[in-house]
């Protein structure tokens, strides 16, 4: 009989320990949310409440989340917590910007910010614009 005491107090402790880690994990998850909510309101224009938020993709070092609203949309980018820092920072994603004479901007898969792809830029200069105003 001594043994049924221990089995519920093991029981007692190990449900108490899995409801404070998943509320643990909860306010991390809950407090990025908030942040890109925030980000999201900033840039749309539409009260917190209005705002729909979803996980669009995620790296090692961050995730992206899309906001809408009012049938607009925006991408925030949420960076990891590191050791040591609570709540992770977020920020509207930047527009993909235009290719150029010298090359085009290619995605960094880990960051998922916009980066000139060197392969593509070309060592040669852009032609120059005295062509146009040449006379034959």
């Amino acid at each position: 009989m001594a043994s049924h005491p221990t089995r519920v107090v093991r029981g007692i402790i190990v449900t108490l320990s899995v409801a404070v880690v998943a509320a643990l994990s909860g306010c991390s998850a809950a407090s990025e949310s908030g942040a890109v909510l925030r980000v999201g309101s900033r840039n749309l224009r539409c009260p917190q409440g209005d705002l729909e938020t979803a996980l669009h993709r995620e790296s090692s070092q961050v995730r992206e989340y899309y906001v809408g609203c009012d049938f607009m949309y925006t991408r925030v980018l949420c960076t990891k917590p590191e050791t040591g820092q609570l709540a992770a920072q977020c920020h509207p994603a930047k527009p993909q910007p235009p290719c150029f004479g010298g090359g085009c901007f290619k995605e960094n898969p880990n960051t998922f910010e916009w980066e000139l792809d060197e392969t593509l830029a070309s060592a040669e200069p852009a032609p120059s614009a005295d062509v146009l105003f040449s006379t034959p």
